[in-house]
């Protein structure tokens, strides 16, 4: 047998890095992954079942999701991980009495303005006008800028599990905003199940539902990048111009995503708002505390608004 030359054996080594650094993310199913046919994972696949709407924005697709009834629009934005069913529990409960809008973020989007380009063509293309704007994490940042932006079509606000603008995450990370492009995606993929497994699972009381779902979300470095990106957009906030906006603020007192500074900055800024907190409930208490979320949130959207009222009559 003839001896493998070193430049064979190199050339074979640079093709496994090629390899592993180009290898996609496998697509990993939550009714695999979760091993009940309950409630959750039926309502879930009914939900997934129904069709979605796609609109180009700028060149970019958009997919999102449309439903339900009243005069009234909520619409719900995901956070960095998340995608449009990440709302199911929310939707299937408040489709009943509001029309419901959930969308998919592209993974091409990396400003809060371009966030916004898309969010404001789905809803001209729905032909809402004004709406409550319900967002978590990414999505509790994106409705912040919203609420400043466009703070004339708002009925309703609600910062969930988020932080107000700032440069805390962005020095957090400065280290590993110059790794993590050079990594391949799947080692990407490991690191969050770690993260998963060690942080958010046992924040949210070792949540199974949580646990399945979270990794079945789709998932590239490409979006991952880009919408960390989004949420280190810094913005100027103007508390004038969104004072006769309902804000609602909820939180979890033992979320592991966002650190307690953040939590106080966003309390801080804006201070006219109401505030719940939820306890032990980790990072994402619409999915493993939905009847609770969904109970606080229905509280919220129906109480009166002395301001809002205030407002509208002198108009």
């Amino acid at each position: 047998m003839n001896k493998i030359s070193f430049k064979t054996i190199l050339i074979i080594l640079v093709l496994l890095i090629i390899g592993i650094y180009y290898y996609p993310t496998p697509q990993r199913d939550f009714f695999e992954l979760y091993p009940y046919d309950d409630s959750f994972s039926q309502s879930l696949k009914e939900f997934q079942s129904r069709s979605t709407t796609e609109i180009v924005v700028d060149g970019v697709k958009w997919n999102y999701y449309a439903g339900g009834t009243g005069d009234q629009t909520i619409l719900f934005l995901h956070g960095m991980g998340g995608s449009y069913d990440l709302w199911w529990q929310q939707v299937l409960e408040f489709e009943k009495d509001y029309r419901v809008i959930t969308y998919s973020l592209p993974e091409e989007i990396n400003t809060l303005e371009n966030s916004s380009k898309g969010i404001i063509a789905i809803l001209a293309q729905e032909k809402i006008g004004t709406f409550t704007a319900v967002g978590t994490s990414m999505g509790g940042y994106i409705t912040q800028y919203l609420a400043n932006t466009i703070p004339e079509r708002l009925d309703r606000v609600v910062f969930g599990n988020t932080f107000p603008p700032n440069n805390i995450i962005k020095q957090d990370n400065l280290q590993k905003e110059k790794i993590i492009p050079r990594l391949p995606e799947i080692l990407l993929v490991k690191f969050a199940d770690k993260t998963l497994k060690e942080e958010i699972v046992p924040a949210a009381k070792n949540s199974e539902l949580l646990e399945a779902f979270l990794p079945s979300i789709p998932f590239s470095k490409k979006q991952f990048m880009n919408r960390y990106a989004v949420v280190i957009d810094v913005f100027a906030t103007n508390t004038i111009k969104t004072k006769h906006i309902p804000k609602l603020i909820l939180e979890s007192d033992n979320d592991p995503l966002v650190q307690e500074e953040l939590r106080v900055a966003i309390k801080d800024l804006y201070s006219d708002a109401q505030t719940y907190t939820f306890h032990n409930a980790g990072h994402f208490p619409y999915i493993n505390e939905a009847k609770e979320y969904n109970t606080v949130l229905r509280n919220f959207l129906e109480q009166s608004s002395e301001i809002r009222s205030v407002d509208n009559s002198t108009n």
